[in-house]
């Protein structure tokens, strides 16, 4: 059977290959913080990708590429597209394989910044930004900003998924630092490249840091604890038992049945 588009973006299934009992609970905390890391670095690293318009807006304004107004056209449209794509992601990360959901957003974001910055180092020798060509970087930034919003849901809804809730809201505090770390990273790193090579650059190493995302995300994070051969969390972590998972799933699969009818 060939692999749709969709498919590859489906909720894993529990693995075939289930891991002993006795060796659950250290391979279950092993992935766990896996996932919140993997989570956490790649959402941070998916700032560095949104933020670097903000490091380079000085030098692009100076070197007379683009004026002040065209920025601020080009941000909102990444803004505008973010906001909207906040609430369609979110229903889809429920559903999908979040660690190739989150890794997609990311790499088609990469693409977007390196895109801008090649863009900008074949414009050099033009001089300023002709209408196309800031019609053009609206939609780059358009499309960058709805990606962008492939990232949040799916490292939330992993720590759902890989996390009691006795514990759940403490690791999703040190989660949410992620973009400060991330705006950090953007501010020195890019920065240090603008000043080296010019704006273009804070461009491609923002991109470049997006890859390195991609990496960590598709390594580190783990989509459910029974892809991996594992028991639901509710059990591992004993917030429930077996009789009760086994009621709530048949109350859902009875309203299910009554909304069909």
């Amino acid at each position: 059977n060939k692999m749709s588009f969709f498919s590859f973006f489906k909720m894993s299934g529990p693995s075939e290959k289930q891991v002993p009992a006795e060796k659950q609970d250290k391979v279950y905390k092993s992935l766990r913080f896996q996932t919140f890391l993997a989570g956490t670095l790649g959402y941070s690293l998916y700032y560095v990708c949104r933020t670097g318009l903000n490091v380079v807006k000085g030098p692009i304004i100076n070197e007379g590429f683009l004026t002040a107004t065209q920025l601020g056209a080009i941000s909102s449209c990444l803004l505008y597209s973010y906001a909207a794509g906040k609430f369609v992601n979110g229903i889809l990360a429920d559903r999908s394989n979040i660690k190739r959901f989150m890794a997609m957003g990311l790499l088609v974001s990469a693409f977007a910044n390196l895109v801008f910055g090649f863009t900008g180092l074949w414009n050099t020798a033009v001089g300023a930004a002709s209408s196309a060509m800031v019609l053009f970087l609206c939609f780059l930034w358009a499309m960058n900003g709805w990606v962008q919003s492939m990232g949040t849901a799916p490292a939330v809804v992993g720590l759902s998924r890989w996390f009691p809730l006795s514990i759940r809201g403490t690791y999703y505090g040190f989660f949410s630092s992620s973009h400060n770390i991330g705006e950090g990273l953007s501010f020195v790193f890019c920065g240090l490249l603008v000043g080296l090579a010019g704006w273009q650059w804070g461009f491609i190493g923002s991109a470049i840091a997006g890859f390195i995302g991609v990496l960590i995300i598709m390594f580190f994070m783990h989509d459910t604890p029974e892809s991996k051969g594992l028991k639901r969390v509710e059990l591992l972590t004993g917030e429930k038992t077996q009789e009760q998972l086994d009621a709530e799933d048949a109350e859902k699969a009875a309203k299910a049945v009554s909304k069909a009818d």
